[in-house]
């Protein structure tokens, strides 16, 4: 019924959803994350998360028949390349936030050279390390 292409993408699609819907159900159960510099909250009132949790149910379940109706099969993602992606963009984003690239947003002070750039060069280059680690021989 599918051919090669049309199955692969299929199940890209598939799969991408599903990872949203657990992600989405996850937050449903916890409301709230908690980190350093941000703080993720879900303010819904009970019955509307109970309600919410049941479309995702209900959507994992026909993902699930679809998997099965054209022999959809699981694929390993490799979370350590995931990892690896996610600590580059870092490194480049944190690479952009030295005080030379502040000045597009307007005059810097000439003293945040010294008091924010080695840390952002540390901050960037334990990113960067992360990233080696995780595509490293251990990883």
């Amino acid at each position: 019924m599918l051919n090669t292409a049309q199955r692969s993408s299929l199940a890209i699609v598939l799969r991408m959803f599903e990872g949203q819907l657990r992600q989405a159900d996850a937050w449903l159960q916890d409301g709230s994350e908690d980190g350093i510099l941000y703080r993720r909250v879900l303010r819904l009132p009970p019955e509307a998360r109970a309600a919410l949790r049941g479309q995702v149910a209900t959507a994992l379940a026909e993902i699930a028949e679809l998997a099965q109706a054209f022999d959809l099969e699981p694929e390993e993602e490799d979370l350590a390349a995931a990892m690896a992606a996610a600590m580059s963009v870092s490194w480049a984003s944190l690479c952009d936030s030295r005080s030379e690239r502040l000045r597009r947003f307007g005059d810097v002070d000439p003293a945040l050279r010294e008091v924010l750039d080695p840390r952002i060069e540390r901050l960037a280059d334990l990113a960067l390390s992360l990233a080696s680690m995780l595509r490293g021989p251990c990883a």
